[in-house]
């Protein structure tokens, strides 16, 4: 299972380093998401900062700050991720595998809403492909709230090797749809 999951990993970061993103793809993956905040009534949300092409979650993180939501992003101690609040996104200091991260005080896990949770390539039913250190999965252990992945089109597949300690999203977003992989995840997993 590692195996296919290391051979999908570098076949996707490969291509997702060689896309060519178009800001209208970003536009619209922001404003999924941020009608999704809304519909939800949500406060609390937990992003990432962007690294590699990533999906850039910059302008979502701006236009929370302005609709005075509190926003977290994470920090990396040890093995483990620690949400810290922001206010602006000019003070972030690089840190773990080169990404900015924040300074300062650890929020409460079970005060948030909605955690992004980043990956290299999710499958329908919300399994995703990880950058394989497994610290989102045991951040997400016994995370009750929305668990939301944002990808490109081509990032999303049919099936991601899993195994029992996997952490799926319950909604993938890319710039074409909006996927609801906890209600695939429930028949789909038998």
């Amino acid at each position: 299972m590692d195996l296919d999951k290391s051979v999908l990993r570098k076949k996707f970061l490969n291509l997702r380093e060689k896309y060519n993103v178009s800001q209208k793809e970003i536009e619209k993956i922001k404003e999924k998401f941020l009608n999704l905040i809304e519909k939800n009534n949500s406060q609390t949300i937990l992003l990432y900062y962007p690294h590699k092409n990533e999906i850039n979650t910059i302008p979502i993180i701006e236009e929370l700050l302005k609709r005075k939501k509190t926003v977290l992003l994470p920090k990396v101690e040890k093995d483990r991720i620690l949400p810290i609040l922001i206010s602006d996104i000019s003070n972030l200091k690089i840190g773990f595998a080169g990404i900015k991260e924040p300074e300062g005080k650890v929020f409460p896990k079970n005060s948030i809403d909605i955690t992004v949770v980043p990956a290299v390539a999710y499958d329908r039913r919300g399994y995703r492909l990880g950058y394989g250190k497994g610290f989102y999965d045991r951040f997400l252990q016994d995370f009750k709230n929305l668990k939301v992945g944002l990808a490109y089109k081509f990032q999303v597949l049919d099936k991601i090797p899993f195994e029992k300690h996997d952490i799926p999203v319950d909604i993938i977003i890319t710039p074409e749809e909006v996927i609801e992989a906890g209600r695939e995840r429930s028949f789909l997993n038998k």
